[in-house]
């Protein structure tokens, strides 16, 4: 029998959560979420030109960097960035000479070299602007 999953949606604006508190419901979800100061934010579905433009640029990329060193991840990979406390799950991160997996979670990596976002009208603004913010926190080793 499938175990339903209902997403507390509503509840998200009503308290704040802990990391530990987002990560576990993280992990019963069926859906992505971003996790910043407390707060929970449920991440949009993608349109159909969204997904053509991540497989183009996926695929040159990895081209690209086939035989190297970096590997290309697509939107399923959360990254956590330490110094600022935000989880978030870029359109195309990019790890050379491994994942560096986080401290307080196995699935969760950090201190990415190259994060790339596909604008789209509905995130466009937070993209290039609160979110480009909190990106440049990322320390490189």
């Amino acid at each position: 029998m499938e175990e339903i999953v209902n997403e507390p949606n509503v509840e998200y604006k009503k308290r704040h959560f802990t990391v530990a508190e987002y990560l576990e419901m993280e992990k019963a979800s069926q859906e992505k979420h971003e996790y910043f100061q407390g707060e929970i934010f449920s991440m949009a579905g993608a349109s159909t030109n969204h997904n053509e433009i991540f497989t183009n640029l996926f695929l040159e990329i990895g081209g690209k960097l086939k035989g190297k060193p970096c590997l290309t991840y697509g939107s399923d990979l959360r990254t956590q960035i330490t110094a600022n406390g935000l989880f978030t799950y870029p359109d195309i991160s990019i790890y050379c000479n491994g994942l560096n997996q986080s401290n307080i979670d196995e699935e969760s990596f950090v201190e990415l070299p190259v994060i790339i976002e596909i604008l789209s009208p509905s995130t466009r603004d937070y993209d290039r602007g609160h979110k480009f913010e909190l990106y440049k926190d990322i320390s490189n080793p």
